[in-house]
């Protein structure tokens, strides 16, 4: 029993062997060693671009496989169905749908395998159309409020090269060709018919000139469908503003030469604004979107550098 005053001492006996010494003392000396190891910074590089060899080659590794992945699923089998609804009114055979999924499958290999040999590049075709599918998303999502009456009589009065209906004329002719001689000879041999024409009542005479691939008389026909006749040259001109009821000539086409009668024509005019609203506003409508296209467009352009070298050697 513990008497008063007394103070007792405690013995604490530490056990040292010299094989726990040994131990460690060589843990620390490992400890040591490691530390002075990765303290290099040659060694750390070559952990860090080891690490980063060995992920490059998981995501590459995981993207080949997934290049060679087609996945044939409900939503491109419902896709497929109504594409060929939409072009052909009806829906597919079993049959029809099978060989439309081959098809697609085909389609798919193929298109992987041109993109691994780099046929897509400076395709025009594919520039094209990568072109126009940015231009409907980024231009023509945009919706255009619709014009009030005001803004419809304005722009209706500020274009009216935009309403004006073709002039149209009526005509008859005689061909000349340079085919068996040259293109002097046609036009002298076209020459000498219309003195004989000058002062006759006779308007329509296509014996006395060369046979014509065509016809030889047109009845209300637009500059547009002259130059879908003979070819944008002087004849077109001449159709549309030399005088009517009389032999003219000779007129240069691209087959060769004419003499023209002219029965009648119709210039262009103006079309009423209170009869074609719809006409007019369609035409708002569609101009307004080229404008709204072009300043969406010019935002984009804004962020490129576009060096026009081929002005430097002008």
């Amino acid at each position: 029993m513990d008497k008063p005053g007394v103070v007792h001492a405690f013995k604490i006996k530490f056990n040292f062997s010299p094989t726990h010494a040994r131990q460690t003392a060589s843990h620390a000396y490992l400890i040591m060693i490691m530390k002075r190891i990765f303290s290099e910074p040659l060694l750390q590089f070559f952990i860090l671009g080891s690490l980063l060899y060995l992920l490059v080659s998981f995501v590459q590794s995981k993207r080949e496989r997934q290049s060679k992945e087609i996945v044939v699923d409900n939503e491109r089998i419902g896709l497929l169905i109504s594409n060929y609804k939409n072009q052909m009114g009806v829906l597919p055979t079993k049959e029809q749908l099978d060989a439309m999924i081959e098809n697609y499958i085909h389609q798919e290999i193929a298109y992987r395998e041109a993109k691994k040999m780099g046929l897509d590049n400076d395709d025009e075709i594919i520039r094209r159309r990568l072109s126009q599918k940015f231009d409907f998303l980024k231009t023509d999502l945009k919706e255009i409020p619709l014009p009030t009456g005001q803004q419809l009589k304005d722009f209706y009065q500020n274009n009216p090269s935009l309403f004006q209906t073709d002039g149209t004329v009526n005509f008859s002719h005689i061909f000349f060709t340079a085919d068996n001689s040259n293109d002097s000879i046609a036009k002298e041999r076209a020459f000498f018919v219309l003195q004989q024409l000058k002062n006759s009542a006779v308007q329509r005479a296509p014996e006395k000139g060369d046979k014509f691939v065509l016809q030889y008389d047109y009845t209300e026909q637009t500059p547009l469908d002259i130059k879908q006749s003979f070819g944008d040259k002087p004849i077109l001109d001449s159709l549309f503003s030399a005088p009517v009821h009389t032999w003219i000539g000779p007129v240069q086409s691209g087959y060769g030469w004419h003499l023209l009668y002219i029965v009648k024509r119709a210039n262009a005019s103006l079309i009423p604004l209170e009869a074609n609203k719809d006409i007019v506003k369609a035409k708002y409508m569609e101009t307004a979107k080229d404008e709204q296209n072009k300043k969406a467009f010019g935002q984009v352009e804004k962020s490129y550098i576009i060096k026009r070298t081929y002005l430097d050697n002008k």
